[in-house]
């Protein structure tokens, strides 16, 4: 790929998964703002910061199954702050090694979401959403 992405938010609670993200990320050198959150809250706080004084995500990737506040709270508080509307050119991209149909379902019902993703991401999976979005 010979363009690079300006900024890529991810959200997940799992420490190896971060880790891997922060290596992948730059060993393929597709990004240059990678921001990382171990909490969703964390990210939402991130996010209603004014424009001018944050780094806007282009993609965002957000694991599904976390404590606390799991990325369903994530979408709903995402929606219910306006931060659709405020973000509208950032993208969500769901990650999830849930194989529950339910949950497809379900985020069908976000439209806020622009894809779904199994979890590793590996550099054919990078590759193939940097390329959609």
């Amino acid at each position: 790929m010979n363009k690079k992405i300006d900024c890529i938010m991810c959200i997940d609670d799992d420490e190896a998964t971060n880790i891997y993200h922060k290596e992948i990320f730059k060993m393929m050198d597709v990004v240059d703002h990678l921001l990382i959150f171990d909490e969703a809250e964390k990210a939402i706080q991130y996010l209603l910061e004014p424009l001018d004084k944050l780094k806007v995500p282009n993609i965002i990737l957000l694991d599904i199954n976390m404590p606390r506040v799991n990325g369903w709270d994530f979408l709903d508080s995402f929606l219910r702050n306006g931060l659709d509307q405020k973000l509208k050119d950032t993208k969500i991209v769901v990650l999830s090694t849930s194989e529950n149909p339910l949950d497809m379902v379900k985020l069908e019902s976000y439209h806020c979401v622009d894809g779904f993703e199994n979890k590793v991401l590996d550099k054919d999976k990078i590759n193939s959403i940097l390329a959609k979005y």
